[in-house]
């Protein structure tokens, strides 16, 4: 690690790991990635010590450096569901903001782990499905625009399901 700071806040700690300060701030509102409890809150925000969180950065690059590792089925199948679940509230008239911003918050959640997922033929085809929910925040302004370059991404579950079909479920042909 580079240089050692007495206290870090949000902003520090997302310096330290080249990462955008959003990402961290999501980890620890969800309690992910192992991120430690603050030492402290103050008006602008939580803090802590170096001694506290200079070690867990040190193990977070350390995973970023490793090789990276190919997407599994289950994760390929979880962004694909998520995926429907946004096409579908699109689809509904009346729109329902509060679910399809729901649904938006949850798909997004996979990108990070995407993005850091080797680049094979399911990585790539992981990272285009979701690639709608690169260019829009909470909000996605044009929903008409947005709704058709979602639909248009579907396209990549016919890849997702034959690239995963050996980690399906067998269907039970007695019933």
């Amino acid at each position: 690690m580079s240089e050692r700071k007495e206290y870090y806040g949000l902003a520090e700690i997302a310096d330290a790991l080249g990462l955008n300060r959003q990402l961290v701030t999501a980890w620890r509102r969800r309690r992910s990635h192992g991120i430690p409890e603050p030492d402290g809150e103050l008006s602008s925000g939580p803090i802590w010590r170096g001694t506290t969180i200079e070690p867990w950065i040190d193990v977070v690059r350390e995973q970023r450096d490793a090789p990276a590792q190919p997407i599994s089925p289950e994760l390929a199948l979880k962004a694909g569901r998520r995926m429907l679940r946004v096409a579908a509230l699109l689809l509904e008239e009346p729109i329902r903001l509060k679910l399809l911003s729901q649904a938006l918050a949850e798909a997004r959640e996979l990108l990070p782990v995407v993005d850091d997922a080797a680049d094979d033929r399911l990585g790539r085809a992981v990272r285009q499905l979701l690639s709608p929910l690169r260019a829009t925040g909470d909000d996605p302004g044009n929903l008409q625009r947005f709704r058709r370059k979602v639909v248009a991404e579907l396209a990549q579950l016919e890849t997702l399901v034959e690239l995963t079909a050996d980690s399906l479920p067998e269907a039970d042909s007695a019933s």
